[in-house]
């Protein structure tokens, strides 16, 4: 049973790392550009907030990353 779910969860797991993917360029690319137009209290308050979001999206990246992983070693193990 485990192993019949696991590529869709691996396969999950990779569109979670691409949507994460997305979302730390986009803030990036937001950041980079407010600050171009401007340097006041609102850009500094949405880029700390974007700053965080990219930090937030980095750390469940790396733990998704971490778990697909863990479930293709579990996988190449079960079909040995």
């Amino acid at each position: 049973m485990e192993n019949e779910q696991t590529p869709r969860i691996i396969a999950a797991c990779q569109k979670i790392l691409r949507l994460m993917t997305g979302i730390i360029l986009g803030a990036f690319v937001v950041i980079i550009v407010m600050t171009t137009v401007s340097t006041g209290p609102f850009v500094q308050a949405s880029g700390k907030l974007l700053y965080y979001l990219i930090v937030l999206a980095a750390l469940f990246s790396l733990g998704t990353w971490i778990w697909r992983v863990k479930l293709e070693k579990r996988a190449g193990k079960a079909e040995d």
